[in-house]
């Protein structure tokens, strides 16, 4: 979604809601600032979401995670990762910002 303080799709929300029996979801938009594509899935509980995020801009990540320090991109503790920050924990969730990039976020989905 837009962020509507920063036009343009300067920097958006990505915010993956996992409801019911869904167990995939994938999406892009060509916006005027390059290709955004998310595209998750749950697998025996893992929640895992490949994102990509066009040049100079910027997005807030809403991951249904629970505990910030169960969330790994690509492989590794989130506090390793190169342009990501953790913002909060929100009920059942995890919000952080990343930079533009190619991500895979995973980790337990929040029950």
């Amino acid at each position: 979604m837009p962020d509507l303080q920063a036009p343009g799709f300067k920097h958006f929300t990505i915010a993956p809601q996992v409801v019911g029996d869904l167990t995939s979801a994938r999406g892009e938009y060509d916006s005027i600032r390059g290709k955004i594509v998310s595209d998750w899935r749950v697998v025996k509980g893992e929640f895992i979401l490949n994102l990509t995020i066009p040049a100079n801009t910027t997005a807030t990540v809403s991951l249904p995670i629970a505990n910030q320090d169960q969330v790994c991109e690509n492989g590794k503790p989130m506090a390793l990762a190169e342009g990501v920050k953790f913002l909060r924990v929100e009920p059942g969730r995890c919000v952080l910002e990343a930079g533009s990039g190619s991500y895979r976020f995973s980790g337990p989905l929040a029950r």
